[in-house]
């Protein structure tokens, strides 16, 4: 009854394509694919279609550095600085004025957005940086943040920002690997993960979903691009990953189950993917705003503070996870060992992240039979 019942919600809402995915146990136990490839409505969608991650990227670059943090190659209460010189003499607007940041910004700050970055690409140095650099590299360009004032003195509040974009350069200084080579060797290719990357051939265009803006119109297709790729050259740590359903579902299974997937490739360790779901934001900083209520924020991840502010019905104290901006989504219980992932691609969808996401979540548990 709960299967048939997600498969019509899901359709019911009438999103171009949708792909949903369930592992309890690291067994699949629930997979409905609805809509079209194309977006003439002819090709039906198949379930290995391509999309965007946005920020569903960010869960996998805080795995990528904690991998780090677990063999000491570096520390979660590091200076940036120590990786990246640049960020050492930062400053921070107060009001009208620009002043110089007395708190040092660190590792721990990148992965709980408590840096004082922005999300804002159109930063002078960085706009300057890339009409004189347009195929600058990751470093080049994260480089280019530290020249633009903070929002605040590092680590006194919470801001969703470009620190996991850092966060990403900061890999790449301390293991002298490009980003998505590192994630490779580490992350995709011990859990077969072979479709997800930052690069994006002309080969690879037919294999999207296509995809679209929500606008008061309805549905708008749009190129098949994303904002966050900011030179062929650059690996958005916060933004630029592209996978398939089959794929983040491997790495959302092996998050479910402590850390080790199902392969037997130990991921993290179990106390490692506790402290990736433990509040890293005071309570009365919980996520403001219709998107997220009664959520904290962690290292990459949201989590549950408040099931009654989430409206949930489910045992989802131990959910974690995230969402990206076309719509993609990701939910993991370390406690149930289940997981779920979501796949869309239309943009400027707000609806989607409380209509959607908190159904689907919730309604895993009903279908693995935890409720």
């Amino acid at each position: 009854m709960y299967t048939e019942n997600l498969a019509k919600f899901i359709e019911s809402k009438n999103i171009p394509s949708t792909d949903v995915i369930i592992y309890h146990n690291s067994k699949e136990i629930y997979r409905h694919i609805s809509g079209t490839k194309d977006s003439e409505g002819k090709i039906p969608l198949k379930g290995d279609e391509l999309y965007f991650l946005y920020s569903c990227t960010k869960p996998i670059t805080c795995v990528a550095a904690m991998r780090l943090v677990e063999r000491g190659i570096i520390s979660i209460e590091d200076p940036v600085c120590k990786y990246i010189p640049e960020f050492a003499e930062l400053t921070y607007r107060d009001g009208e004025d620009i002043k110089k940041c007395k708190n040092i910004m660190t590792i721990r700050h990148l992965f709980a957005m408590r840096g004082g970055l922005t999300y804002d690409l159109e930063m002078p140095p960085l706009k300057e940086l890339l009409a004189r650099e347009p195929d600058a590299d990751t470093l080049t360009v994260v480089k280019s943040f530290a020249k633009s004032p903070l929002s605040f003195e590092p680590g006194t509040k919470y801001q969703y920002s470009l620190c996991h974009d850092v966060l990403g350069a900061v890999i790449e200084v301390a293991t002298g690997m490009k980003l998505g080579e590192y994630m490779k060797k580490e992350i995709f290719d011990p859990l077969g993960m072979t479709r997800t990357t930052f690069e994006v051939t002309d080969e690879m265009l037919p294999q999207f979903a296509a995809q679209y803006t929500y606008t008061e119109n309805g549905y708008e297709k749009v190129p098949l691009t994303c904002v966050y790729r900011l030179t062929k050259n650059y690996e958005s740590g916060g933004a630029g990953l592209v996978s398939c359903t089959d794929d983040y579902i491997k790495f959302a299974d092996a998050m479910a189950n402590n850390g080790t997937a199902a392969n037997g490739y130990q991921l993290l360790r179990p106390e490692t993917v506790d402290l990736m779901r433990a509040n890293q934001n005071e309570l009365d900083l919980i996520l403001p705003g219709p998107l997220d209520p009664g959520l904290g924020y962690s290292f990459g991840m949201r989590i549950m503070l408040d099931k009654n502010r989430a409206n949930s019905n489910a045992p989802c104290e131990f959910e974690f996870g995230w969402s990206g901006a076309a719509g993609a989504f990701v939910s993991m219980d370390a406690h149930h060992k289940i997981c779920v992932v979501y796949m869309q691609h239309v943009l400027n969808q707000t609806w989607v992240y409380t209509d959607v996401h908190s159904v689907i979540r919730d309604t895993m548990y009903k279908i693995a039979g935890i409720i």
